[in-house]
């Protein structure tokens, strides 16, 4: 105690210390109370903490305490706890306020009923429900709708001046929802007349397969957070408050089908701790489908959308064509490039939306393979949870410089459900398991893959020795049903003797 009393610093009058302290933020000044005594007391006195509680504090909390106020704090640093502590519920009960425990900055809840809900008011495609676990009385359920529309709104005078922002929209998924993953949503906020936009995905794709927990991530998509309990968080987009004028800062999430929601919440874009908020949010952790493959070692060709290797069992040279080398029909439109996390030798895969033709292109030269040796050609690839139509049974062709196509009828996946579009077909197509369609295979690397056909190349002196060329197309004959849900990593072309499965 007396080193503590000789700190120099320490010898400054209250008041100066006080004031100090007052330009700081909260997170300083709890720190700067365990210094020593003298720093203490000024640290906990009204003077300090009065410059953290916002000016218009007794106008947003009016009534607030009512109809059983709880005691009044016994100071202003335990006001400032009281209101960091939780959300506290507005007098008109459509939005909570609370202070952020780290800078001492407003924030905000915007409840489902304080939204602007397209068809809101429709009980055929939403329907409000009591909620449990939250300050507000209800919140708003997506039934099922072809068009989602919710916009929110705040004055820009409520938020704290000079501060970075960020808007989330807080809601959770019931188990039976549906069609959440595709397409992306769009998210924007527009304040001081500038608006930025960005794309969003309210729910995490899930692999269909062999690791139903890995993930397929756009990687310039946002998506959900954990918070407590079973609330998830989705970033909408952030927003700078100068100085609070008097316009608004204007939120909105549109583009597709069925969640219950709670809310937009408004916060600083840097908040405080996990522990030191009423939520925490953290990062969910998920198993990944893994690339290593100890049978070969990979080199990538110079352009970066071809692998290649040596088979160990004879030499022959081995090739993956990545989604990016292959031909895919309407793919600038209707696919979309994503990031694998954690699963892919490439840097992006390609994912089919809702669509009915399937076609996929993709040649190799001949010169590139090894010569007079059989050659097997696979596409690889993965199916997400929700994927439907799936069970159309396709042609697979293949064809060596220019000679006649060798043809075989392929299946992606057999169990695989019809669109809701495709409602007018009284039943599942039966695959035959007879062995006249080809299914796919389960890989060591957690892939799924077709064998689209085999092939011999015959090694020749010529210069043009001509292309491998692959195709996979919708059956003449077939049914032609919507798909969706389908990820393309690209297509494997080795030597037919080369077992790199796991059978079961």
């Amino acid at each position: 105690m007396e080193e503590e009393a000789a700190c120099e610093i320490a010898r400054l009058p209250r008041e100066l210390l006080a004031l100090v302290l007052s330009l700081t933020t909260p997170r300083d000044a709890c720190r700067a109370a365990a210094v020593c005594r003298e720093f203490r007391a000024a640290a906990d006195s009204d003077a300090v903490w009065s410059r953290f509680l916002p000016r218009d504090l007794l106008r947003l909390a009016e009534g607030e305490l009512s109809p059983a106020p709880p005691p009044p704090p016994p100071s202003t640093k335990g006001l400032f706890l009281r209101l960091s502590a939780a959300p506290l519920l507005l007098p008109d009960e459509l939005m909570s306020m609370w202070l952020d425990r780290e800078k001492g900055a407003k924030c905000y809840m915007l409840s489902a009923r304080a939204l602007q809900i397209t068809w809101g008011d429709t009980p055929h495609y939403w329907r409000w429900i009591p909620l449990a676990d939250s300050s507000f009385k209800e919140g708003a359920e997506l039934l099922s709708v072809c068009w989602l529309e919710i916009h929110g709104k705040i004055l820009s005078k409520m938020l704290s001046r000079n501060t970075n922002y960020a808007a989330y929209l807080v809601y959770r998924i019931a188990d039976r929802s549906y069609g959440l993953d595709f397409p992306f949503q769009e998210a924007s906020i527009s304040t001081g007349g500038s608006t930025t936009t960005r794309q969003v995905g309210s729910v995490e794709r899930r692999l269909k397969r062999r690791c139903p927990h890995a993930l397929v991530l756009a990687e310039d998509i946002e998506y959900p957070q954990k918070r407590s309990g079973s609330w998830m968080e989705l970033k909408l987009g952030e927003l700078y408050n100068e100085e609070g004028d008097d316009g608004e800062v204007c939120i909105s999430f549109m583009e597709t089908e069925g969640h219950g929601r709670r809310g937009i919440e408004i916060r600083p874009k840097k908040t405080l701790p996990s522990n030191s908020l009423a939520c925490s949010h953290e990062k969910p952790s998920y198993s990944l489908l893994t690339t290593s493959r100890s049978s070969k070692e990979e080199k990538f060709l110079t352009d970066g959308l071809t692998s290649m290797w040596l088979d160990m069992e004879t030499g022959f040279k081995c090739y993956m064509l990545s989604a990016r080398a292959l031909q895919i029909a309407n793919s600038t439109d209707s696919w979309r490039l994503i990031s694998l996390t954690g699963a892919c030798r490439f840097s992006e895969v390609i994912e089919l939306p809702p669509y009915d033709d399937l076609v996929i292109h993709g040649k190799i030269p001949c010169k590139m393979l090894s010569g007079n040796s059989n050659y097997a050609a696979y596409i690889v690839f993965v199916v997400v949870e929700d994927s439907f139509g799936l069970a159309s049974i396709l042609d697979a062709s293949i064809s060596v410089s220019g000679s006649q196509s060798t043809t075989r009828l392929i299946c992606f996946d057999s169990s695989s459900r019809l669109s809701d579009d495709d409602h007018y077909v009284e039943d599942n197509i039966e695959v035959p398991q007879d062995g006249s369609v080809i299914l796919p295979q389960e890989r060591d690397d957690g892939w799924m893959e077709l064998e689209l056909g085999e092939f011999y190349y015959e090694e020749c002196n010529c210069d043009n020795q001509g292309d491998v060329c692959f195709s996979v197309l919708e059956a003449e004959d077939g049914r032609r049903l919507g798909k969706g849900g389908l990820v393309v990593q690209g297509i494997e072309i080795r030597p037919k003797k080369s077992r790199l499965l796991t059978i079961s």
